[in-house]
């Protein structure tokens, strides 16, 4: 039989990113933009391997950003396609891009530590090959910095784009209401947030140059620098203003192995730091908690559902509660609503009815999915890997 932390875990945890996302739109004062002629400098780096097919689209939405003082600096890690002939005729198009041609496959955390050690500039905003940019996602992204100086980074909020399919579908709901409603929620609650997407972050110049630049030797570089930039005593925040669309995996398999490789950084990391909980401050070690009870819910639902089987098995003995799953249901519509009222000015992100179907078996998915790949990152914790090495992306249809 199913306990009550095992039943009710997922929603008041549901209920937490919920409230803590409402105080954030209540207290959290929106950064002021900066003045054109006191603008600081950014340089955007973009590491790529194989991105002939998606490259020129991005560059496209990153000169027509709205910000002015910046520079946009390609970085090819020996692809095997013609991402370096686009990066060319790129540089020849538009005066603010640079390339940078690598003669040998080092991964990306190593091609972005070049790019920084080239830069001057005040910021670094790294960015993915296949994603599409808000013109005023820069802007957005340097006022919150300018505007905190104990951030050492900020990251913006990606959006799905490829929504064909059922899995495409379910993603995108995932990321307007859970992963868009948990970030403002632990920026609220603490002043930080559990790691930032590596597709759209901004870092302060200085604060990577104190940890170091990127971590070569893990899997996430992303979720590696995050909490870096916590044992340097440098905040991380989220702007949830600063959106971009993005393409994501359209199979299970591809999905599987997306997650799996999140799920095994962010292990790799906590695993690694488990040591220094004790000497973060008090917001970061509810971060740390949190990454505690769930990896807990996930065994403790595990073993329980397995119990509950011999039971059913045995003993002809199956407890299903309808209760629960009326308590599920109305945690998810709730969910969906407080995402339209939070998201109803925002062009760049819609509703579909259609997207309205998927509803009652969003919630099954979206643990079940947590279920899946934290057993799958554990087993793939002792594969021997020499770095974060580029793998080859189900991005789906790309439109």
């Amino acid at each position: 039989m199913l306990g009550a932390f095992e039943l009710y875990y997922p929603v008041v945890m549901s209920l937490v990113w919920i409230i803590g996302s409402i105080f954030y739109i209540l207290v959290k004062k929106k950064p002021k933009p900066v003045r054109k002629e006191l603008q600081p400098s950014v340089e955007i780096l973009m590491s790529c391997f194989n991105e002939e097919q998606v490259l020129e689209a991005c560059v496209k939405t990153l000169v027509d950003l709205d910000y002015e003082n910046y520079t946009i600096t390609l970085i090819d890690d020996k692809s095997t396609d013609n991402t370096v002939g686009v990066m060319r005729k790129l540089r020849d198009k538009y005066p603010q891009v640079k390339v940078i041609e690598s003669q040998e496959n080092l991964g990306k955390a190593e091609e972005l530590n070049r790019g920084l050690e080239q830069s001057r500039a005040d910021y670094i905003l790294c960015v993915d090959a296949d994603a599409i940019f808000d013109q005023h996602a820069l802007s957005h992204l340097v006022a919150t910095m300018e505007n905190n100086r104990k951030l050492g980074a900020v990251t913006g909020r990606p959006i799905v784009k490829n929504t064909k399919t059922v899995i495409g579908k379910l993603q995108y709901l995932e990321y307007i209401m859970n992963i868009d409603f948990i970030k403002r929620a632990q920026d609220m609650l603490s002043n930080n947030i559990l790691t930032v997407s590596g597709v759209i972050v901004l870092y302060r110049r200085e604060a990577l140059l104190d940890i170091k630049g990127w971590n070569t030797e893990v899997l996430t570089e992303d979720i590696d620098a995050t909490w870096r930039l916590y044992r340097a005593d440098w905040n991380v925040g989220y702007q949830p203003e600063a959106l971009c669309y993005i393409y994501v995996p359209e199979t299970i398999r591809g999905f599987i192995k997306q997650r799996t490789r999140w799920a095994r950084g962010g292990i790799e990391v906590f695993l690694n730091r488990f040591k220094e909980i004790p000497q973060l401050t008090l917001g970061r070690q509810f971060l740390s908690l949190d990454i505690i009870f769930s990896y807990a819910w996930v065994f403790a639902v595990t073993f329980s559902t397995i119990c509950l089987g011999f039971e059913f098995v045995f003993l002809k003995n199956l407890m299903l509660r309808l209760d629960i799953l009326v308590i599920y249901y109305a945690t998810t519509l709730m969910f969906y609503l407080a995402s339209r009222i939070v998201n109803f000015k925002h062009d760049f992100i819609r509703y579909p009815h259609s997207f309205f179907l998927y509803l009652p078996v969003f919630f099954y998915a979206y643990w079940l999915n947590n279920i899946v790949v934290v057993f799958s990152a554990f087993y793939h914790m002792f594969d021997r890997s020499k770095y974060a090495a580029w793998g080859d992306s189900d991005r789906g249809t790309i439109e």
